[in-house]
């Protein structure tokens, strides 16, 4: 069973359509090749902890963990990629609901975030809780969890957004040119790696045009719009910018009402500082 979880995880690149990224996962435990951001420099945190879904992760999900369709689904993202993926042990993690009980997760991931220059995200699958009568309030992490530079994610915690709350964007990282891993347009002169705290997809009504016309950036020299975006349709919670301008990026910005998260939800406005390669 252990051969065929495994197998399923390291597949899951090739079978999961993707624009943007090259979908190839370093299980190999290795820090990444992108470039330092002054947030490496600093301790470690835990960004967020998304209750993205209550008893219904789809059938998908079962590509890299055979009993996760309709169990729970919880990403918890850091501000280091997380080492030793794609499978990350569960036990390492302990989730405390509003009645006082703690739960571990079955199974942990980076699964579907674990292509090269990803891997902030770890995906907890398992009973975490329940949206309407004992819901999660808080993940900490209570054993070894190796992050890069030497960092140790264990004592970090978070609250968990519940899961009526829509995604918000919880981490940005600004790359020159061809530094991330992503196929960058013709043009492209920087990228700005918008990280939301579950993955999202343009709402009913809404499409691909109007998720990019969402995007703002702030630079010194004012704002910037992305002239195309990458990482779509991979069901992670990565989003590649692609700018033309070289001005650095100082802050994203994302219009209310234009995406939804897998429960549905949609998002309200939201704003994040980019830290950028050095």
């Amino acid at each position: 069973m252990k051969h065929q979880l495994i197998k399923g995880i390291l597949g899951l690149g090739a079978v999961i359509a993707c624009a943007g990224l090259v979908h190839a996962s370093d299980p190999s435990g290795a820090a990444s090749t992108v470039p330092r951001t002054d947030l490496d420099d600093a301790p470690p945190r835990m960004l967020s902890a998304f209750f993205g879904l209550d008893d219904r992760l789809p059938p998908i999900a079962a590509q890299f963990y055979s009993e996760a369709p309709g169990k729970d689904g919880l990403p918890v993202t850091f501000t280091r990629r997380v080492l030793g993926g794609p499978i990350v042990d569960p036990k390492a993690f302990t989730v405390k609901t509003r009645s006082g009980a703690v739960h571990q997760p079955l199974f942990a991931t980076l699964a579907p975030a674990s292509a090269p220059g990803k891997g902030h995200t770890v995906l907890l699958i398992g009973q975490l809780g329940n949206a309407a009568t004992d819901p999660p309030v808080s993940v900490e992490v209570t054993g070894d969890l190796p992050l890069e530079y030497g960092a140790n994610a264990k004592e970090l915690s978070a609250a968990v957004t519940p899961l009526a709350d829509g995604p918000t964007l919880v981490l940005a990282l600004g790359y020159r040119g061809h530094q991330f891993a992503c196929d960058a347009p013709v043009g492209t002169r920087q990228v700005v790696v918008a990280i939301w705290a579950g993955g999202v997809k343009p709402k009913p009504g809404a499409d691909e045009a109007a998720h990019l016309a969402g995007y703002r950036v702030s630079t010194p020299e004012g704002e910037v719009r992305p002239f195309a975006l990458g990482s779509l349709k991979d069901n992670d919670n990565y989003v590649c910018l692609f700018l033309a301008s070289d001005a650095p990026a100082q802050r994203v910005s994302f219009a209310a009402g234009i995406v939804v998260d897998p429960n549905g939800d949609v998002n309200p406005e939201t704003t994040i500082e980019v830290h950028r390669s050095k």
